[in-house]
């Protein structure tokens, strides 16, 4: 049966279609790498590693219904491709309703500011050196509950097109967040609100994202507000990006930003790609930053499988403890004491169905 693309930001959330028909597709990925580690404390992990990156298994679709809606559907699941990682852990699970007006969406999903990230990361894939190293956890200081979310419990809708502009909007109830101290037990008062607007205009695309986290008990919210750009120039490609966070780990005061910049280069079947990005001291603590660089090569060997090598490094300043791959990689990269220098060499291949 021919198969027509439901046009749905959720989809492109996902980076996949949907089938629309009353078909179930089967899709997935598998990446392994194998990774050489480095850093400058003897207690942390150092040497020769193999890593899943995130690879996964789901099933996908949808029906079509009467008065033009559509009924959308989606489970996956997390696979354990190097044997280390946790096997079938229930990522983007969700049912919805999609026509005219938009879709709706209930279940488990990417927030839409973690898919602003994504926009400007080019080593997105969960290799070493991706954004989310520094963007999306912990860092060793005042907790803070990280701001590249896959949650539970998300109430989701996204519009139709208005002109170039699509706008996304969640609204996460019974939400588990970190605290200032501890983890937040799951509670109906933790909640957040996450949004999105993103279009293209001319060759330049354009995100900006903005979150907001309530935890029972806590006196104020933590929020965080990206923006991302990207341009194609024939066969280069350049990225931006910034993020500030604002009361982070619900503590007054606990602000920081971060900002990065990155180019690719495509050159037949390869494809060169590098990207900077810097971390500015907290308001609380200095000395608290860090620089995280990568710099790789992909070559692709058909439409469904590529292989990759690439180097990434994070300096920490002296009252910083970033981790190098922590954020979907699998290596264990996270240093062992604050200043710590991480680094890396990543050999991949990703299959994808």
């Amino acid at each position: 049966m021919k198969k027509k693309i439901l046009a749905t930001a959720i989809a492109a959330l996902a980076a996949t279609p949907f089938a629309a028909s009353a078909d179930t597709t089967l899709y997935g990925q598998m990446h392994t790498s194998m990774d050489f580690l480095s850093a400058d404390s003897g207690t942390n992990d150092s040497g020769l590693a193999v890593s899943g990156n995130s690879s996964r298994i789901g099933i996908k679709g949808a029906h079509d219904l009467a008065g033009g809606l559509k009924g959308v559907y989606q489970a996956e699941w997390g696979v354990s491709s190097s044997g280390d990682e946790k096997n079938l852990n229930v990522r983007n699970t969700f049912v919805g309703l999609g026509g005219g007006f938009g879709t709706f969406i209930l279940g488990k999903h990417d927030s839409p500011l973690k898919i602003v990230g994504r926009k400007a990361d080019l080593f997105w894939s969960t290799q070493l050196g991706q954004n989310r190293s520094l963007v999306a956890v912990n860092d060793g200081g005042v907790p803070g509950d990280g701001w590249d979310l896959r949650p539970k419990n998300v109430i989701a809708y996204v519009s139709p097109k208005l002109g170039p502009v699509t706008i996304i909007a969640a609204y996460v109830t019974d939400h588990t967040l970190a605290g200032p101290s501890a983890p937040v037990v799951e509670n109906n008062d933790n909640n957040a609100v996450s949004v999105l607007a993103m279009g293209n205009f001319g060759p330049v695309f354009a995100a900006l994202g903005y979150e907001t986290h309530d935890a029972s008990g806590a006196s104020l919210t933590e929020s965080a507000t990206r923006l991302t750009l990207s341009g194609n120039l024939g066969a280069i490609k350049l990225v931006g990006f910034y993020q500030t966070a604002k009361d982070q780990g619900f503590v007054a005061g606990n602000d920081r930003n971060i900002y990065g910049v990155g180019a690719s280069f495509k050159a037949g079947s390869n494809t060169f790609k590098a990207q900077v990005y810097q971390a500015d001291d907290n308001d609380l603590t200095a000395n608290s930053g860090a620089t995280l660089a990568a710099v790789g090569i992909d070559h692709s060997l058909s439409k469904s499988t590529a292989i990759y090598a690439q180097y990434a490094a994070i300096d920490n300043d002296t009252n910083a403890s970033y981790a190098l791959g922590g954020a979907g990689h699998g290596s264990k990269t996270k240093p062992a004491a604050a200043g710590d220098a991480v680094s890396g060499v990543s050999l991949g291949i990703r299959v994808k169905f």
